[in-house]
């Protein structure tokens, strides 16, 4: 039976699996969740208890891909929203273009997680390349993979590729997968709102032209 590669959407690299982009994602998407002030345009105050943390969280479940990796509890949902705030300190940097700040991030996220090349699998499952082992904790497992797969992101080359939305009030992160790495906006919704205020914006400079 022939190996079949697959794109793979956040490094935008021929892969075996989509473990890295998959982490890299859930990565992104807990920024978004947990580490994020502003949304669409309006506040978007983080859960600080435990147990909506672990709501917000809960998705890291699903993605084991088959390998043994802890269950989270209420003490390991506290930690990984800090670890988060982290990832997000890491992203901004290369937004700003400071890679080296971000690189030292991800550096300590790692040690502190134990960050190891690893494989390891479930009975019965094929071998997974990840970056921890069965010993480590729910937030460990998890945090370990995240900062190794954003390192992987800025390893390759493809930093520039994590942004920022650049619509008002708006501080969400995502991952540019455009072909000319063009996307400002977070979303659609943002995009429209960014339209909408940069025609007033226009507007109301037409009306002062005409009213002098």
């Amino acid at each position: 039976m022939p190996v079949t590669l697959e794109s793979d959407p956040i490094t935008s690299q021929r892969t075996l699996n989509s473990y890295v982009a998959n982490w890299a994602d859930l990565a992104l998407r807990l920024v978004n969740e947990l580490a994020t002030g502003w949304a669409r345009g309006r506040p978007h105050p983080p859960p600080t208890d435990a147990a909506a943390i672990l709501r917000v969280i809960r998705p890291a479940q699903t993605l084991a891909h088959g390998v043994h990796i802890a269950p989270l509890t209420e003490d390991d949902a506290l930690d990984l929203a800090a670890t988060v705030t982290r990832l997000r300190a890491a992203i901004d940097a290369c937004v700003d273009g400071e890679v080296q700040d971000a690189a030292e991030i991800l550096n300590e996220v790692m040690a502190a997680n134990h960050a190891v090349p690893n494989l390891h699998r479930h009975p019965g499952m094929p071998f997974i390349f990840a970056f921890h082992t069965g010993d480590h904790t729910g937030a460990q497992a998890r945090a370990a993979d995240m900062a190794a797969s954003l390192a992987l992101v800025i390893g390759s080359g493809r930093e520039a590729r994590l942004r920022r939305c650049e619509a008002a009030r708006c501080d969400r992160v995502f991952y540019d997968t455009t072909r000319n790495a063009s996307r400002r906006f977070c979303d659609l919704q943002c995009q429209n709102r960014a339209k909408a205020s940069a025609h007033r914006a226009r507007r109301a400079s037409t009306l002062t032209d005409r009213a002098e």
